[in-house]
Parts: structure tokens; sequence; C-alpha cells
């Protein structure tokens, strides 16, 4: 090994004891120009792990290899004034940190063995890249803010999360002035809960302009972490997320949810609408024989409950067969339909229902009456038909008229009906025995005790006819 030049080294600045030295809590040993152990302390030895008549007189280099090329690095003029050295033992992987003085007749060397801050280092920079690699994946940023003096510091992640290059926006800040500006009360109330003391756990939504001119929502949640003397708050640490593409799938779930609400509103109105025309007949626009039977059912049973009384018509156009036979079957068509308006026109408005029950023949339901004024209505009935002066050569009368079928139920006077069809049945023998009299006549079936209807005649006009 070659001489070295004594000025590569600093001087060591003071001498130490010999006990000093022996008790040392670092390595130290004393290399001549060679770089032969000279004197070592006991932490040197046991560092190398070697007795000290073992180590005196040899080269450094025997015991640690590389040792030489870590000393010369530290010899530069330039050079750092510790550098390291790895090496294996039995017990594992050591880092040796050194640390040289120049003698003047050799080298003052103070060895430390920094394996576990190394590691620790290295434990810490692994969990950073960690912790920073999982806020990357997440979109997710921390913030410290100092609540004193109004200004953020922000980790890198929130200029990538926004678009934004390490270099291109300020790491440190005033908290609020990148909220957009409709959002700032939000943020500021939340604050306000905090600066007042009634909170201290921070939670908002807002948003962010993105570098590319974007906004991008952004759920922000932190904790009040130190107080100043008094008991102010003094300093926040947050994180914040990117939930942008979380508010587009929940106003996409809302658009949907209020189509479907709008939907379902037309499916409903459709529905009825469909409902309305299936009890409607599209000829005259009166109810049809569907409507009649659930308006017949609901005011039988409401009868039952409430007792009120019932009159049911069954009216039938008569010689409707020749009418259409002599003028056709669209005059056939327009005189049902004036017909049932001059119908529709006697009855008594949200009382009284008239529907074509099929054919020229039409039904009647009035309530809440009794048989006096039911022979009225149909009376009128007729009239109004007869008023219309439609001609029909095939008449006996010269103009179409009608006969109608009467009954009349009231539960206190007739228990032993049953169904709302047995009134249907009287109604029609009532019908047919108006029919037999002649045509345009009126007939009423009332019900006996024994459940049987008595029918009889009452003519064309009812207003006249003898009740009871």
């Amino acid at each position: 090994m070659g001489e070295r030049t004594s000025d590569a080294f600093e001087p060591l600045p003071t001498p130490v004891t010999a006990p000093a030295y022996e008790l040392a809590p670092v390595g130290l040993c004393t290399l001549d120009p060679q770089r032969r152990i000279l004197a070592c302390n006991r932490h040197f030895r046991s560092l190398i792990a070697a007795a000290e008549a073992e180590l005196i007189g040899t080269a450094l280099g025997t015991w640690l290899p590389g040792a030489d090329a870590v000393l010369d690095r530290l010899a530069e003029p330039i050079a750092a004034k510790e550098a390291d050295l790895t090496i294996e033992r039995d017990d594992g992987r050591h880092v040796l940190r050194f640390a040289a003085a120049r003698l003047d007749d050799g080298v003052s060397l103070a060895v430390t063995d920094v394996t576990p801050v190394v590691e620790a280092h290295v434990a810490l920079r692994r969990a950073v890249e960690r912790s920073s690699f999982a806020l990357d994946v997440a979109g997710q940023w921390v913030w410290d803010y100092d609540i004193v003096a109004n200004r953020v510091w922000r980790s890198q992640q929130w200029k990538r999360a926004l678009g934004y290059a390490p270099g291109e926006l300020a790491d440190q800040d005033e908290p609020w002035r990148i909220v957009h500006p409709s959002d700032r009360k939000t943020v500021q109330a939340a604050m306000a809960q905090i600066h007042a003391g009634t909170r201290s756990d921070f939670e908002a939504t807002y948003r962010l302009r993105h570098k590319d001119g974007s906004w991008r929502f952004i759920l922000s949640r932190g904790k009040v972490v130190d107080y100043t003397p008094d008991g102010r708050p003094a300093r926040m640490l947050a994180t914040s997320v990117d939930i942008t593409l979380q508010k587009e799938v929940e106003r996409e779930l809302e658009a949907t949810i209020r189509q479907r609400r709008v939907l379902e509103h037309d499916l409903i109105v459709a529905n009825r609408r469909l409902r309305l025309l299936a009890e409607i007949d599209s000829l005259t626009e009166l109810p049809n024989r569907r409507k009649f039977d659930k308006c017949l059912e609901r005011e039988f049973r409401r009868s039952r409950r409430e007792r009120p009384s019932i009159a049911l018509a069954m009216i039938d156009v008569d010689y409707f067969k020749s009418f259409n036979d002599l003028y056709g079957h669209q005059a056939g068509d327009d005189c049902l339909r004036a017909v049932a308006e001059a119908l529709q026109q006697v009855a008594r408005p949200s009382r009284d229902i008239v529907t074509r029950y099929g054919g020229e023949e039409f039904a009647a339901i009035f309530v809440d009456l009794d048989a006096a004024e039911a022979l009225s209505i149909a009376g009128r009935m007729v009239e109004a038909v007869a008023r219309l002066a439609v001609p029909h050569r095939g008449s006996p009368f010269g103009v179409v008229t009608i006969c109608i079928g009467l009954t009349l139920f009231s539960f206190g006077q007739q228990r032993r009906l049953r169904t709302p069809y047995q009134l249907v049945q009287a109604a029609d023998r009532a019908l047919y025995v108006a029919k037999e009299a002649g045509r345009s006549q009126i007939a009423l079936a009332s019900p006996l005790e024994d459940g049987r209807f008595e029918t009889r005649l009452i003519g064309r006009d009812a207003s006249a006819a003898p009740i009871g």
C-alpha cells in the first residue's frame, strides 16, 4: 500500500484521553499511513468482532473489505465528512458509517453501526411510497391547515388530481381560494362551527377547477389537531378525495329516477284513460255496460249499508230495427246519439247515471229517491225523446220513441233481495210489459215481501200514475 500525503485529511480537533477513547460509544481506531491498525477501542473491536491482539498491526481492509475505497472517498478534497460501508456478518447485513480525521502520522477513524437508522429510513421511504401510491390510486391528498395564519399546505397528490405538474401551483396558499365561488359558503359554514368551538371535525363537499377547465367534486374530511394556549383551534389535518365520478353516477341515477317517475305518471294516466275508454261507449259517449255493472254493484252495497233507495230503469228505442232498415245504419247511429243526449239531460247531474246497455237499449240508475220521483224522471225521459221529433215512418207514432221498464229497491222494504241482478231482471220484465202494451210506455216492477216483484203498466203519463 503506497504512501499517503498527510494533507489529505483534516487535523484532529482535540486530543482524547485513554479512558475516554476506550469507553467511547462509537468505534474508534488509529491507522498508520499504510492503513494498518495501530490502536482501537472496545466498541470498534465489537463492530469488527475481533480481539485487540488480532487487530493491531493488520490492515483495516483485511477485516472490512471495501474500507479502503471508503477512506479514498473521504480523502478527496470535496468529499463528504462521512461515508457508509455495508458489510456481511453472521448476524446479517450491517451498515457502518465512517468519519476520518488526518493525523501527522496516519488517520484517526470513527466507525458507527447505523443499521437501525438506515432500516428505519428505508421503512419510512417505503411507507411514504405506499401511502403516496394509495393516495394517487384513490385520488386523495393530505392537507395541513394553519387556521391561525389561514394558510394551507397540500401534498403533491392534489396537483396530480387536478391535472397539474408538481411545479405548476404553489404548495402553500389561502385554503379556499381554489374553491368554486358558489361552494365557498358551504366550506365557510363548516369552518364556522370549528371556529366557534362547537365541532372539532370538518366535512364538506365542494368543487375545484381542473386544469382542463372542468370542475371536479371534492369531498374533504379533517380534524383539529392543535389548539392555541387560549383554546382556539390552531391547526387541522385533513384529506380530500375526488368524487366527481360518484356525483356523475348520482346525477344519472337522479335523472333516471325522475324519468321513471314521469313514465310511471304517464303510465298511470294512460291506464286511467284506457280504463275510462274501456267503460265508455264510443258511439254515444255514455258509460257502457261494464260501467253500469260496476255502478249498480256499488250502489246496491251502499243501499244495504246506508239503506237509501235505488231505482233502475231499462230503456229501449221503439221499432229501432225498422228504423235502421228504412234510414240506414248511419242514421241509426245518429238517432242513438240523439236519444243518449236527451236521456242524459233529464238525469240529475252527479246523482244519476245513464248508460248504453247494448244495441238500442239504455239503462239508468237513480239513487236516493222514492217511487214518485223515479216515475217522474222516467216520464220526462219519454217526453224528451219524443220532443226530438226524429222522423220514423216505421213507427205508428211517426217519430222515434222509447219505452221504459222501471223498478225500485229499498232495503227497509225488501230484505229478500240478495244480488243487484235481481233488479235488472225485474226491470227487464217491466220493459217487456211496456213493449207489449204498444211501446212508448212505462211499466213499474214493485218488490213484494216474499221476494217477488209485481209489475204493472203506468202508461205514457207517469206523473198521473197512482203510486202504491
